[in-house]
């Protein structure tokens, strides 16, 4: 299942756990950048989304496939709005804020990455809500 609804400045996506899915979100991110002028921040942003979307995939559903992913992306001037939700159990998020990962790790780099893209990283109590705030 992929379900987008869409709108001039926003749009939305209710998908099933599918790691195919991310591609899918990936290029409906590419079509609404190129829509609202904003394709200049394409490779960031679809960086941020794709990590984020495959941790609700991987970490938060635990590949259940029958667990959906909510994906909303808004455009406001300058600043592009990330939020995904999973339906697993949530983390602990505090405890992975300032973490790092090592060099030769295979994993892990997600927070990084967050950290140094995104202006603003917020998430909900239980950590399976995340929103980040893009300024392109």
């Amino acid at each position: 299942m992929f379900q987008v609804t869409q709108d001039t400045c926003s749009f939305s996506v209710t998908m099933t756990t599918e790691l195919t899915n991310v591609d899918k979100c990936i290029e409906q991110l590419k079509q609404f950048l190129k829509t609202t002028n904003q394709q200049h921040t394409f490779f960031h942003v679809a960086l941020l989304a794709r990590e984020a979307l495959n941790n609700a995939m991987v970490h938060g559903n635990r590949f259940q496939s029958e667990k959906k992913v909510f994906f909303h992306v808004c455009g406001e001037e300058d600043t592009i709005i990330l939020q995904i939700e999973d339906q697993g159990p949530g983390f602990d998020w505090k405890k992975h804020l300032d973490f790092k990962s090592r060099v030769e790790a295979e994993s892990g780099r997600g927070q990084e990455i967050f950290r140094l893209l995104a202006r603003k990283i917020t998430y909900n109590d239980c950590g399976n809500i995340l929103t980040l705030e893009y300024e392109g």
